[in-house]
């Protein structure tokens, strides 16, 4: 879509959002709704879940998941830890 119609999705706009807090913040939330998608995690208990850039896990995030259809139910309860600087580890 991007390339063909020179615009931006929805799915890419909430992608850049998360990055704000760190690129391990939004795999973390992608890994859990991929994990609540599959069945492997309840969408009613909260858990950890862990995300990274690349050269393994720096982030550890608590969150209520939502499956990737229900995306918007996703809660952060909190950030554990991630990179202060993020950004300069790329």
């Amino acid at each position: 879509m991007n390339k063909k119609f020179n615009t931006i999705q929805v799915d890419e706009i909430i992608a850049h959002v998360l990055r704000l807090f760190g690129a391990g913040v939004k795999v973390a939330c992608e890994c859990a709704c991929m994990a609540a998608d599959a069945g492997l995690i309840r969408t009613d208990r909260e858990v950890i879940a862990l995300g990274g850039n690349g050269g393994g896990a720096d982030t550890a995030v608590v969150l209520l998941p939502g499956n990737t259809h229900r995306f918007f139910d996703t809660r952060v309860r909190e950030i554990i830890c991630k990179p202060r600087n993020w950004d300069r580890a790329q």
